[in-house]
């Protein structure tokens, strides 16, 4: 199915500590959480982590590589065009991201991690505490916070990282979720959530007008979503959904639309919940932009 390799630009801080990583392939791993660990959960720690302080932006990659068959020659091409093709976006993105920057997606995140959970039938494990994090735990902490999970609540951490793709006409987030339990090293569940949300319009500085009018409404309503739905389909992933029939949607990668296709697990108004052979799990537009 489809797989993303990101070229990411991070204008304000890299991503370093994230475990999606930047300029890396994005390479979904599932492992499901299985009906005996399940049952054995009595409670569970949330913590989002949010480690970016602003949006990311990408230049389409020149693709030469691949028009060349590969190899070191095309590489640095595709290195060398992307990098130009980076500082060119500079000025640009300095003007889009100047709106933007009074609106902070751990805020609105964070409230709606607290509202999602507030409601016991929401989550399928039963949530002890939830915390969104500006950054990743130390080593020692993150060890520690493992080890305590024997005899303790389980540890649910999801790695949350979000980006407007080339052009704005899509808010991505894209999350790796991990649960430790019984004080092993090994994640008893691991996933990865793709969610995304196609903004509309052609004209950037007419797209960011809308974004953040009546103080960022649409904006603000859109971080507090990708934020909900990615909650939602873990959820129905850890509980066991099953898959139906195959659906198909619209997905933009890197600036251009393309349609994608998996088994669809859930469906709500305009939105659908499916994942691919890897097991990813994709809340998107059920409907083309």
């Amino acid at each position: 199915m489809l797989r993303f390799r990101l070229a990411w630009f991070a204008w304000f801080a890299p991503l370093a500590l994230l475990s999606l990583g930047a300029c890396a392939p994005f390479s979904p791993v599932h492992k499901p959480l299985a009906s005996a660990d399940r049952g054995k959960v009595q409670e569970v720690d949330v913590r989002v982590v949010v480690a970016q302080e602003s949006f990311m932006f990408s230049a389409q990659p020149p693709g030469m590589s691949a028009a060349l068959g590969g190899g070191l020659v095309g590489a640095l091409i595709d290195s060398s065009v992307q990098q130009s093709r980076q500082k060119a976006m500079s000025a640009e993105v300095q003007a889009i991201v100047g709106p933007l920057l009074d609106y902070d997606y751990r805020v609105e995140a964070a409230k709606a991690l607290d509202i999602a959970l507030a409601e016991p039938t929401t989550f399928p494990l039963k949530v002890r505490s939830s915390q969104l994090l500006a950054a990743m735990p130390l080593k020692a902490e993150q060890d520690a916070r493992i080890a305590a999970t024997r005899g303790g609540p389980a540890y649910l951490q999801l790695l949350l990282q979000y980006a407007l793709e080339p052009g704005l006409g899509a808010f991505t987030t894209r999350t790796s979720a991990l649960l430790w339990q019984d004080g092993r090293s090994e994640p008893s569940y691991r996933a990865s959530v793709i969610f995304q949300t196609p903004i509309g319009g052609t004209a950037r500085s007419a797209v960011i007008r809308r974004l953040t009018a009546n103080d960022a409404q649409v904006l603000r309503g859109v971080m507090r979503e990708s934020l909900a739905q990615t909650l939602h389909a873990l959820a129905m992933d850890i509980a066991g959904a099953r898959s139906a029939g195959v659906k198909t949607a619209r997905f933009n990668v890197n600036g251009s639309w393309v349609t994608l296709a998996g088994n669809s697990f859930d469906e709500q108004p305009g939105r659908v919940l499916f994942r691919d052979q890897d097991g990813a799990l994709y809340s998107v537009r059920s409907a083309a932009p």
